[in-house]
C-alpha cells in the first residue's frame, strides 16, 4: 500500500519513482525546520534532496513527505527509519527486488542449507504441487531476472585524471558496492569477473596481482584493496586545513558556498580532524571572514556570534537563502525602475520627435500655400495679357508706320498748352527783349463781351500785386 502510494504520488509529480523516498510517520506538529534537519542528518550520505510535498494520513495520523533525490536510490545507504520527533519515522522507496526474484533467492538459500523444496513443504503448510508450482514459476522467470539484474559497471583505470569515458573513483565505487549488494545471488567468480570488467590500467594490474598472490579473494577484498589504494587517503591535518581555508569562489552563490563547506566539515569530522561540536562555530567563523555577504545577513550572524549562539546548518542555510532573495528582489525592483526610466525618455523623445514633425508639416504647408499663391498671381496676370486686344498687341500709335517718334511727341507735348515749354505768341516774339523792359502800351488786353479783361479771350495774365 505504501509503495503503491509513493508510486502514484511521483507519477502526480511528474519525477521517477526510483529516486523518491516516502517518509511516514511525520507528527503533525513537526515543523518544517525540524524536518529538514531530521532528514539532513539521516538522509546526507546518499547526496542532495527535495521535499516535494507532504500531505496528511489518516489511518497513520500523521504526516507523509515524499522526497526527491539527485540520483536513483542506493539501497546500501538508504536507512528504514529516521530518528525524529515523535519516534522513528518510516522511509518507504520502490523496491528493486520483484517477487520471482525473492523466490529465486529462498529456493537458493535452502539448496545451500541443504533443505529441498519437499522437505521445506511441509514446515511452510503449503501443499507439494503449491511449492512445485511456485519453482516452476521461478526457473521460468530465472533468465529474465538475471538479465534485468546485470549492469555493466562504469571504466576506472586509476589515473590521476579520468579519461574520456571513465568515472572518477568515487562515482565508480559508488555504483559497484550497490551492484555488487543486488548480486548476491551470483557466484564469487562471476562478481570477480563483473568487477574486472570496468577495470582499467593501474587499477586492472592491481586486481590481476591480488589475484595471483591468492586466487580466492572474494570481489569485496578486491573492492577493500582498490579504496585503500585509490580511495581518499587525505590525513586529518589535511581536512582541518581545508575547511579553515574554504573561502567563496568568484562568481559563486552563497548558498552553494555554504553546501560544499559542509561537505568539507563532515568529512573532517568523519576522519577525526574536527569534533562535532565545534562544526557551527568552524560554520559560522568560515561564513562571516570568507564569504561576501550583504549587510543585513552580515550584521545577523555578527549578532548570533556575540551571544555566543552559533546556527546549526540548515539554520545557516536558511538565513543564506532569505538574504538571496532579498538581492533577487531588490535587483527586479531597481531593473524594473531602470526600464521605466528608460521608457518615460523613450516616450518623451517619442513625442519631441513628435512635435518637430509637427513643426516641420506646419512649415511645409506655408510654403505649399504660398507656392500656390504665387502660382495662381501668375495664372491671373497671363490672363490679363491675354485679354488685350489684337489691334494693340500688332501694332501700337507710336510703332504705326508714318506716326510720329517718340521723340516728336515728347516735344510735342511740352509745346502744347499747359506744357512746360509752353509761351503765348506773343511772349514769343518778344523773346528778344531784356527782362524786365514793360510791354509796349500797343499791346493791351482784349476785353470780353462783359468788360472783363481777364476774360475766356484775354491774355490771362496775372494782375498786379496792388490790385490794378
Amino acid at each position: 500500500m505504501a509503495v503503491t502510494m509513493l508510486q502514484d504520488w511521483c507519477r502526480w509529480m511528474g519525477v521517477s519513482a526510483r529516486r523518491g523516498l516516502l517518509i511516514l510517520g511525520i507528527p503533525e506538529d513537526c515543523d518544517e525546520a525540524e524536518l529538514q534537519e531530521s532528514l539532513e542528518a539521516a538522509l546526507w550520505p546518499m547526496g542532495h534532496f527535495t521535499v516535494l510535498g507532504k500531505v496528511f494520513r489518516e489511518e497513520d495520523n500523521a504526516t507523509a513527505a515524499l522526497v526527491e533525490l539527485d540520483r536513483e536510490v542506493n539501497y546500501a545507504l538508504v536507512p528504514r527509519e529516521i530518528p525524529g520527533t515523535g519516534g522513528p519515522w518510516n522511509v518507504v522507496f520502490v523496491p528493486r527486488c520483484s517477487g520471482e526474484e525473492f523466490l529465486s533467492r529462498v529456493f537458493h538459500f535452502m539448496e545451500q542449507q541443504g533443505q529441498t523444496v519437499e522437505s521445506v513443504a511441509g514446515a511452510l503448510g503449503l501443499g507439494l504441487r503449491r511449492v512445485c508450482w511456485l519453482r516452476s514459476v521461478s526457473q521460468a522467470v530465472q533468465p529474465w531476472v538475471e538479465t534485468m539484474r546485470y549492469q555493466r559497471l562504469g571504466v576506472f583505470s586509476g589515473g590521476d585524471q579520468p579519461a574520456l569515458g571513465e568515472e572518477s573513483f568515487e562515482a565508480w565505487l559508488h555504483h559497484t558496492a550497490d551492484m555488487l549488494h543486488v548480486w548476491q545471488g551470483v557466484s564469487e567468480r562471476e562478481k570477480r569477473r563483473r568487477l574486472m570488467e570496468g577495470l582499467r590500467g593501474t587499477a586492472l594490474q592491481l586486481v590481476h596481482g591480488l589475484l595471483a598472490e591468492n586466487p580466492a579473494r572474494t570481489s569485496q577484498d578486491c573492492l577493500a584493496a582498490l579504496i585503500q589504494v585509490f580511495g581518499d587517503n587525505e590525513s586529518q591535518a589535511t581536512l582541518r586545513v581545508k575547511c579553515l581555508t574554504a573561502q567563496q569562489h568568484s562568481g559563486e552563490r552563497l548558498s552553494a558556498f555554504v553546501l560544499r563547506l559542509e561537505v568539507l566539515l563532515q568529512k573532517a569530522i568523519e576522519k577525526g580532524a574536527l569534533a562535532r561540536a565545534s562544526a557551527d562555530h568552524v560554520r559560522l567563523r568560515q561564513v562571516l571572514t570568507r564569504a561576501n555577504l550583504t549587510e543585513p545577513l552580515d550584521e545577523a550572524l555578527r549578532k548570533l556570534r556575540m551571544v555566543g549562539r552559533s546556527p546549526s546548518f540548515l539554520e545557516m542555510l536558511g538565513l543564506v537563502r532569505e538574504s538571496e532573495a532579498w538581492e533577487a528582489s531588490l535587483a527586479r525592483s531597481e531593473r524594473a525602475q531602470a526600464e521605466e526610466g528608460a521608457g518615460a525618455q523613450a516616450h518623451a523623445q517619442a513625442d519631441a520627435r513628435a512635435d518637430a514633425k509637427a513643426e516641420d508639416d506646419k512649415v511645409d504647408e506655408k510654403e505649399q500655400e504660398q507656392q500656390e499663391q504665387e502660382r495662381e498671381r501668375e495664372e491671373e496676370d497671363t490672363d490679363d495679357l491675354d485679354a488685350v486686344p489684337a489691334g494693340l498687341g500688332q501694332a501700337r500709335p507710336s510703332e504705326a508706320p508714318g506716326g510720329p517718334t517718340p521723340a516728336q511727341m515728347g516735344a510735342a507735348s511740352r509745346a502744347g498748352p499747359g506744357g512746360p515749354a509752353y509761351e503765348p505768341e506773343g511772349l514769343t516774339q518778344s523773346g528778344d527783349r531784356e527782362a524786365g523792359e514793360p510791354l509796349e502800351e500797343g499791346l493791351k488786353p482784349i476785353p470780353d463781351e462783359s468788360g472783363n479783361e481777364d476774360g475766356p479771350g484775354g491774355l490771362g495774365l496775372p494782375k498786379s500785386s496792388s490790385g490794378k
